[in-house]
């Protein structure tokens, strides 16, 4: 049962088609496939069967996502979805390291990246938590998204230069068990802790969890962002989803799942929302341009449907927790 208090996010228009789907898009994902391969080739990673992450189901009584690369599970008690068998935490990060150093840089001016819209949309997050709750957040960690998005820093100057925001990089030391981490926040202990896309990629989300906890004085905030098993998306396409990229989403939990895993780590959810804005579009993308895809209802109403209905959708995915993308407010 999902606790705290559900916080739908609305959106004013939905973007192009072009937002997710493209050549870069595909070379990304083929990209990670073949490191993916290439670790799974290594004699010198070590490999680890689990069970759920969320709710610590056995294998044995899920059901099968995906056999693609290596076997995922949807777990049929809490719906989170999961690779059964992951990566040490030092060669994931490793990993990682060397494709975020192979990849282009980012445009110099931030303000017309792509991600803009992202870095704006985190910032208005933590303001209006700030707003709702009454605790103001003066100092701000963020762990290991700048990595990805470099031009993140700039943007905070700019625009969220009230907040004394520290950026933790992704780096392969101290990655087994978050020890760069667990320095930093009991050195400088601050309001809040940013974690964007982390649960998605890690061996031992749990693990990260609790450091953080363990490391944060009681009553701070932690702000999470993650994909969602419960998304629409991933109900109708499975693991024909764009958005699943194994490597990437080695996690990939459901709304129940994840709140019962923060609830046993001793946390409590003050925000649960899905505020996601790309369901619709992918979806009518998929069934527009794929030959032969056929199921029941959605392909008539993706390939009919215009603007107005699929913002209407994307509305009811958000008020409902079924987008692609959640995001949780802990308090420690």
């Amino acid at each position: 049962m999902v606790t705290g208090m559900q916080t739908p996010v609305f959106i004013d228009d939905l973007p192009d088609s072009s937002a997710v789907g493209s050549r870069k898009s595909e070379r990304y994902r083929q990209v990670r496939n073949r490191a993916l391969a290439e670790m799974l080739l290594d004699e010198a990673v070590t490999w680890h069967e689990r069970p759920c992450p969320a709710c610590g189901q056995d294998r044995a009584s899920s059901r099968n996502f995906s056999q693609a690369l290596m076997p995922f599970q949807r777990c049929s008690a809490c719906n989170t979805i999961y690779a059964a068998r992951v990566p040490d935490q030092r060669h994931l990060d490793q990993e990682r390291l060397q494709m975020l150093s192979d990849l282009p840089p980012e445009p110099a001016d931030s303000a017309k990246s792509t991600r803009e819209f992202e870095f704006v949309s985190i910032l208005n997050w933590l303001r209006l938590t700030e707003a709702r709750h009454g605790k103001p957040l003066n100092t701000v960690a963020e762990y290991r998204f700048s990595s990805q998005a470099p031009s993140l820093p700039q943007t905070v100057e700019r625009i969220g230069s009230t907040r004394d925001w520290t950026f933790l990089p992704l780096s392969d030391s101290g990655s087994a068990n978050f020890g760069d981490l667990r320095d930093h926040l009991q050195a400088s202990s601050p309001d809040a802790v940013l974690l964007y896309g982390e649960m998605d990629r890690i061996a031992e989300p749990a693990q990260l969890l609790r450091v953080v906890r363990a490391n944060l004085p009681r009553g701070s905030l932690v702000f999470i962002a993650t994909s969602c098993a419960d998304g629409l998306e991933y109900e109708i396409l499975g693991a024909d989803s764009p958005s699943f990229v194994p490597l990437d989403r080695l996690n990939i939990f459901s709304v129940g799942g994840f709140s019962a895993l923060v609830e046993e780590l001793g946390y409590k959810a003050i925000e649960i929302s899905t505020p996601g804005r790309l369901d619709a579009v992918i979806l009518q993308k998929y069934f527009t341009e794929i030959e032969g895809s056929d199921v029941p209802f959605w392909s008539g109403f993706f390939r009919s449907a215009n603007k107005d209905r699929l913002h209407d959708l994307q509305i009811l995915l958000q008020r409902s927790l079924r987008s692609g993308v959640m995001r949780f407010v802990l308090e420690t």
